[in-house]
């Protein structure tokens, strides 16, 4: 099962908040679409008992860190609260890797351009960096690692008259979303 991998998806997404907003000892909530989250844990969606079995096998398993993680469905996606232990053990004990920090530097930056961004995941690639343009409206580039075992996500950036907007989602995310 991929517990762990959810589990670090769920620390990475606590670490983007507590980087963004700062650090407060208290509940927060994360919301995965049903389809894109069954894709990435690699389970078979067809088969309910199979996604609550795994859904009650995280819950134990991510108790040490996370604590009583509470996963609720509604619709086509799933909600997991993480209660305020779960996210001071990710502000105690969570080391950030430097990257998403400088990103996001970046991004609030008044007038950053596409070489200011390049320049970020550059210096924390040991190898290529995918930089596409995109046809969508909500977004002008989407931008990775091409070795996913750093950061496996896409970030999604728009340009605005002086100012950056960007996004970032799994591989399985953006596909559900048609990104």
């Amino acid at each position: 099962m991929q517990y762990a991998f959810l589990e670090q998806m769920l620390i990475n997404s606590i670490k983007e908040v507590q980087i963004k907003l700062g650090y407060e000892k208290e509940a927060i909530r994360f919301y995965y679409p049903e389809k894109a989250l069954i894709r990435a844990v690699k389970i078979n969606g067809n088969l309910k008992e199979e996604i609550k079995a795994f859904m009650e096998g995280f819950k134990e398993y991510t108790k040490d860190k996370l604590h009583n993680v509470r996963i609720t469905k509604s619709q086509e996606r799933f909600c997991f609260e993480i209660p305020p232990e779960g996210v001071e053990y990710v502000y105690q004990n969570v080391e950030d890797n430097g990257f998403l920090r400088e990103f996001i530097k970046a991004v609030e930056k008044p007038g950053t351009t596409l070489d200011d961004i390049l320049s970020v995941f550059g210096s924390y690639s040991q190898g290529r960096i995918i930089c596409n343009t995109s046809n969508q409206e909500e977004c002008d580039y989407v931008i990775f690692f091409e070795d996913a075992s750093f950061d496996y996500y896409r970030y999604y950036i728009k340009f605005h008259e002086n100012h950056v907007t960007y996004h970032r989602f799994l591989l399985e995310e953006a596909v559900e979303m048609g990104l």
